[in-house]
């Protein structure tokens, strides 16, 4: 009977059959003998759910099926891989999946950041798996080490770069000079980014990896709608200039800041990075995360973030897990985390900013915008100027560290000035250590 258990196979059912779900479905079938030997047991892929049945696939067709219902309700499927993506109808699929006693691995980052809590709640009260490594870091493990082996710090600060497309962007506008047009353009060229950019270059697609690996840091889901978010779009070959002269690179960047009890504060916004910093030399479509731990001090991981072959990697090292588990017989090990962390508005932290104005070329300019800066008890630790054509000039200032109401405000009285022409741009800046 013993024997008669073990030979039997474990099958999975997969949602979805995009960039993702073919490069999971090839990793299967090209390491099909060393993941089974991992497991223990074969595993054995029985439907695959998609929603366009007209779509010529390189595959026998009687895997696929339109009707994803049947799969999350499938006696005979253990595991329901969700490569879907977004919320509808992938959260009431995976709940499904989960209701009638499936193990579950995704790689859906708005899934998760979402509705994660509930769902890790409720595949623990059913003794079952949500993985979702993939969702995250891609081929980078970011997941399991925070739920693991970094479990027993107290995480004191994250940042990371967490979206490549905007990575690779920033990265072409650095090397190459180019504007941020051209270096979009590039990138949707090279199949880095979407036709419709904006959930990477707005910063979207980073806010909810920040907030997974807050949740799990903290214990806590941190809200999507409470995270302070601005994009790239409004980058300009002129600030990387400048950035570069003092010695930083520019980065979107998600960050979380341990902030006294039960609080913490969760951004993601460009930022000038010291060269120093380990995130300074992450280019391309690599993502990266860079963590202070009271114990263990400063850790990273760094890797392609994106990609069939990344991500899909990812996916199989859940299936990995959760078939041992199956196999082991053991209960499932989805880690719960509550509702209800607080989240700090913007106003309430503090940071150095780098603020670039193009002013009239007149006398007192200086003078007049130093006293908003002074009112505000905003103190400069870096300064350039040069002239412009037309009766104008530009000046680049480095702030240290003041309150972001504090400059908020400050940039307020600065643009009504009748000698500052415009306020053309200002990035946040990290700390040289």
């Amino acid at each position: 009977m013993v024997l008669g258990f073990m030979n039997q196979k474990i099958r999975i059912g997969m949602l979805g059959f995009g960039t993702v779900g073919t490069g999971t479905y090839r990793m299967l079938l090209d390491n099909r003998e060393a993941i089974n030997r991992k497991i223990g047991r074969e595993i054995e892929i029985s439907k695959i759910g998609i929603r366009d049945a007209t779509k010529e696939r390189a595959l026998d067709q009687a895997h696929f099926t339109t009707d994803l219902n049947s799969i999350v309700t499938d006696p005979n499927i253990d595991i329901v891989v969700e490569l879907i993506g977004g919320i509808d109808p992938a959260a009431e699929l995976v709940e499904a999946a989960l209701m009638h006693g499936k193990h579950v691995v995704t790689a859906n980052k708005e899934l998760i950041a979402k509705h994660g809590s509930r769902l890790v709640h409720l595949a623990k009260s059913k003794g079952l798996d949500l993985h979702y490594e993939a969702a995250v870091g891609g081929g980078i493990p970011l997941v399991q080490p925070l739920k693991h082996q970094l479990a027993g710090n107290e995480v004191i600060r994250m940042m990371g770069i967490l979206n490549g497309t905007s990575n690779y962007i920033l990265t072409k506008m650095e090397e190459e000079e180019a504007d941020f047009a051209d270096a979009l353009a590039e990138a949707q060229a090279a199949g880095y980014a979407e036709a419709d950019p904006t959930n990477d270059i707005e910063g979207i697609d980073t806010s909810y990896k920040i907030s997974i690996l807050a949740s799990i840091a903290f214990g806590k889901q941190v809200p999507v709608e409470a995270i302070y978010r601005e994009g790239i779009s409004k980058i300009g070959i002129t600030d990387i200039e400048y950035a570069r002269s003092w010695g930083y690179k520019i980065k979107l960047v998600g960050v979380v800041d341990a902030v006294g009890n039960d609080a913490v504060s969760v951004r993601v916004h460009p930022s000038m990075i010291p060269n120093s910093h380990p995130l300074a030399s992450v280019n391309g479509v690599y993502n990266a995360l860079w963590l202070h731990g009271d114990f263990v001090g400063d850790v990273m991981f760094s890797g392609r973030g994106a990609g069939s072959d990344p991500t899909g990697s990812a996916v199989i090292g859940d299936l990995i897990d959760v078939g041992r588990n199956i196999v082991g017989g053991g209960s499932g090990s989805a880690i719960p985390y509550d509702m209800g962390m607080n989240v700090v508005p913007i106003d309430d932290i503090q940071s150095a900013f780098y603020l670039r104005l193009v002013v009239k070329d007149r006398p007192k300019t200086l003078g007049e915008i130093s006293m908003v800066f002074g009112a505000h008890e905003i103190s400069i630790a870096e300064m350039q100027m040069r002239t412009l054509p037309h009766d104008q000039g530009e000046i680049v200032f480095l702030t240290h560290r003041a309150s972001e109401k504090a400059f908020a405000d400050a940039i307020k009285q600065v643009r009504d000035l009748e000698s500052v022409a415009s306020v053309a741009s200002s990035i946040r800046v990290e700390d040289k250590q």
